[in-house]
């Protein structure tokens, strides 16, 4: 029940949020930094409304290394949440078609700069993904990528779709990964009591003069530091 009464409440805070920051992205549609300020309003709103605290360590990281990407592991809809603190100024994220088409939000997710990819279309996706690392290479952007594809919460990362790692080849961007502490495995989200996020930026991964043929051994590198990250991130719980 209180799990459930949680995620209301969670929700709330999206639409809420994006109601407070609609003024900001019609005043200055279409910029990344429409992301920043609703992040900062949605954390905010949600460690006190909801009771969830994100803890995350090396933003510096994303602030002095852009265009990037950045890919994570995925978990919950919580996730939301769990990524507010990666977005400085420069960062979108890139989302399926459907998203724009939820009423109210899909049109202030567009407003905050982010892009939308038609999967079931390929030739509209390729299009799509050619204006997107334009937009990446002419503004320095950073783009924010679920390399699982869908929520996982099982102890083991699920294979990683080679999308995040085409593009940031194709725009000799540096990877990014973070690891987002399991706190689905760790902590009751239906008990009445805080819950705690850990996430940690790792260094970046250079990309510069690859090729499509390292993709796998990106990926390696990749799910490695996520994995280690992960496990680290995991004994905050032990400890508490």
């Amino acid at each position: 029940m209180i799990s459930t009464i949680r995620y209301i409440l969670y929700t709330i805070c999206i639409f809420l949020s994006l109601i407070i920051i609609t003024p900001i992205c019609l005043i200055r549609p279409l910029s990344p930094k429409n992301n920043t300020v609703y992040f900062v309003v949605f954390r905010w709103l949600v460690e006190v409304i909801v009771g969830i605290k994100v803890h995350t360590t090396g933003q510096e990281i994303i602030k002095q290394t852009h265009p990037s990407v950045l890919i994570g592991n995925h978990q919950h809809n919580y996730d939301v949440a769990t990524i507010s603190q990666l977005f400085i100024n420069h960062v979108i994220v890139l989302g399926k078609f459907e998203l724009g088409l939820i009423p109210y939000f899909g049109q202030i997710y567009v407003l905050c700069g982010n892009t939308l990819i038609k999967r079931g279309n390929r030739k509209k996706a390729m299009q799509s993904m050619e204006n997107l690392e334009n937009k990446i290479m002419t503004k320095s952007l950073s783009i924010l990528v679920f390399p699982e594809g869908h929520r996982n919460q099982s102890e083991e990362l699920l294979p990683f779709k080679k999308g995040a790692f085409h593009t940031a080849i194709r725009t000799q961007s540096p990877l990014i990964p973070f690891s987002v502490s399991q706190f689905i495995r760790f902590q009751d989200l239906n008990k009445f009591k805080r819950i705690h996020i850990y996430v940690k930026i790792h260094p970046p991964i250079p990309t510069k003069g690859l090729t499509k043929k390292d993709i796998p051994e990106l990926i390696l590198k990749s799910r490695k530091a996520i994995k280690e990250g992960i496990k680290e991130l995991n004994q905050n719980y032990s400890s508490k």
